[in-house]
């Protein structure tokens, strides 16, 4: 798929910031504290009663393309205490290696009545009135964005983590709202082809995996010739073979468990048919 064609902007402005560079004219330049509450506190939920039902989200249900899944549910009471709290349009990012890196973070809809508890290991982005919330989970998504939190990472090998100093720091161009809004629906309808492509070129790998084995399997059962003499090996899962060849245990053509094979077996054929229980006996492979 082709890449789509941007318009050029009237007008750019050098931006101030090494990574961005010039942006459009009209865009301002923002830190993400600025245009974001991050990691806002339960006290805006405190009068609900304690048994209202939330969503619950530990990391495995967070994706690393967007998705997530909203298969498990606490009450207010139960999350209250030791997970962190969000709601409906809130911004997901995932803070421990390698989740950061690989791009774990969400923006979430349809939460149980609009909130959410979850794994301590996200931060939580909050657009305010002058940010549109899918624009923000796009910037996430950036790779300058995952590459200055991953060089700001702190901890210990294997439990480093992105300080929330990274977030309220990140400075990046901002467009007025509706741009914002035309952007992100941009991106939504693109991703949404890419991720079609995505699907349909894994599909096409399965099915060349599929057609791989199959391809093996038919030549070390019935050789190379379609119109061989077949033969019945009353074995159920091997059917007929050529009627020159004869069965054969594994553990009399190769050593099982051990660096060697006897001299009389090829490695690469004994390769090919691992776990099968035939050979051929009259072939250049002996």
């Amino acid at each position: 798929m082709s890449q789509p064609r941007y318009r050029l902007y009237p007008k750019y402005k050098d931006s101030g910031v090494d990574w961005l560079g010039e942006i459009p004219g009209h865009w301002g330049v923002k830190r993400l504290q600025y245009i974001c509450a991050l990691n806002p506190h339960k006290s805006d939920i405190a009068n609900l009663p304690h048994s209202t039902e939330v969503s619950f989200l530990p990391m495995e249900k967070i994706g690393t393309d967007g998705a997530f899944l909203l298969d498990e549910k606490r009450t207010i009471e139960q999350a209250w205490q030791d997970y962190t709290y969000f709601r409906d349009k809130d911004v997901a990012v995932a803070k421990i290696t390698p989740c950061f890196e690989n791009g774990k973070g969400a923006m979430f809809e349809g939460l149980i009545n609009g909130i959410g508890f979850g794994t301590t290991e996200l931060h939580i982005l909050r657009a305010n009135k002058d940010t549109d919330p899918k624009f923000v989970f796009y910037l996430t998504r950036s790779h300058p964005f995952r590459h200055q939190g991953t060089a700001m990472m702190y901890g210990a090998a294997g439990q480093k983590r992105v300080p929330e100093e990274f977030l309220e720091n990140f400075t990046t161009g901002l467009p007025p709202l509706p741009e914002q809004r035309t952007i992100a629906t941009f991106l939504d309808r693109q991703t949404a082809r890419l991720d079609a492509l995505i699907a349909e070129y894994r599909r096409l790998v399965e099915l060349l995996q599929e057609r791989r084995a199959a391809l093996i399997s038919h030549a070390v059962t019935q050789g190379l010739d379609p119109d061989v003499l077949l033969k019945g090996t009353g074995i159920s899962w091997l059917g007929e073979i050529p009627a020159h060849w004869k069965t054969k245990c594994l553990k009399y053509a190769a050593a099982i468990n051990a660096d060697v094979l006897p001299e009389d077996t090829h490695p690469d054929y004994a390769l090919a048919v691992c776990r099968r229980d035939f050979f051929p006996c009259n072939s250049d492979l002996w």
